[in-house]
């Protein structure tokens, strides 16, 4: 690509009204093939009637899952590896979300004390640095047990995963543009990985909507206030892409953030500080480039004071 400074337009759900149609127009894509990721529909995949309906372009489908899927029936080394992983990796989840909850009610309930200015403001920086501190440690614990397993993902020992590599940068030449949709944001993320696909999506235009758009980020972080079995604690899943930096993602706000809870929205705004927590509903749209938002529809940042506060384009 001879331009230097792709796009990243990140939208929110896609229903009930479609807008990735005019996020893609918006790029002047012409009438140039555009890729597509899907792998987060899962058996799904590569079902993309509907998006052929609002982008024009040529559509491939790069089928990551489905590969995926190829590869492990016919390797069974490396499927027990993909799966040991995994195992550990829910493991180590699970550990961190037992102790992340702890430290989320001692949290809140200081954010709510009441006493003098000074210790209050001195126990709230201590109780918001403890959960940075056990997000920290549980990225670093994520990084050793993926380091344990890159000797089996790669390309070296697996002749046909280095085969499904070439294939798909064999697909993604001439292709300037690739537009990822939303899903199962763990299986997405392990699938771009696993096809190490972060080069390619780093010099090339992407327009990404909801789990699509939380894998462009330093951090894929996990939240829903309005589950049936009550609220879930915001936790950090792991690492992402890294393509939008100091900045977190939240999809869906509107149906998943009680915002009218102002300390736990607070408390959200201020644990992943400096990076800007950024909702994306339905009709949102944010695009950026070189690192800035050049353009912002129906997007809010979370913040200190846990309001929802719109953003403007720089």
């Amino acid at each position: 690509m001879t331009d230097n400074a792709p796009w990243r337009l990140l939208l929110g759900p896609q229903r009930p009204v479609a807008n990735f149609g005019k996020a893609v127009t918006s790029i002047s894509t012409g009438d140039e093939p555009i890729a597509v990721i899907s792998a987060g529909w899962q058996e799904a995949e590569g079902d993309i009637d509907d998006v052929r309906q609002h982008v024009p372009n040529p559509l491939h489908d790069l089928n990551l899952y489905q590969r995926a899927d190829q590869l492990f029936a016919n390797d069974n080394s490396l499927r027990d590896a993909y799966r040991a992983r995994q195992d550990q990796l829910i493991e180590q989840q699970q550990m961190y979300r037992l102790r992340l909850r702890h430290l989320t009610i001692a949290a809140r309930g200081i954010l709510r004390a009441e006493g003098s200015v000074s210790a209050i403001a001195d126990e709230r920086r201590h109780a918001i640095s403890q959960l940075r501190a056990l997000d920290k440690h549980h990225l670093r614990q994520i990084r050793k047990i993926n380091s344990r397993y890159d000797e089996h993902f790669n390309q070296a020992r697996h002749t046909a995963l280095a085969e499904n590599i070439a294939e798909i940068r064999e697909q993604l030449n001439g292709v300037n543009t690739i537009l990822i949709t939303g899903g199962n944001v763990v299986v997405l993320m392990n699938r771009l990985s696993l096809f190490e696909l972060k080069p390619a999506l780093k010099e090339r235009n992407i327009v990404a909507w909801s789990a699509g758009a939380m894998v462009l980020c330093d951090r894929i972080v996990l939240f829903h206030d309005r589950l049936p079995q009550g609220r879930r604690d915001a936790e950090v899943m792991g690492e992402g892409l890294g393509l939008v930096t100091d900045t977190v993602i939240l999809p869906d706000a509107e149906n998943r953030i009680r915002n009218n809870d102002l300390v736990r929205t607070s408390l959200f705004g201020r644990r992943f500080s400096p990076a800007t927590c950024l909702t994306l509903d339905n009709g949102s749209a944010l695009h950026v480039r070189q690192g800035k938002i050049r353009y912002c529809e129906s997007v809010r940042h979370v913040s200190r004071d846990g309001r929802l506060i719109a953003v403007n384009a720089a």
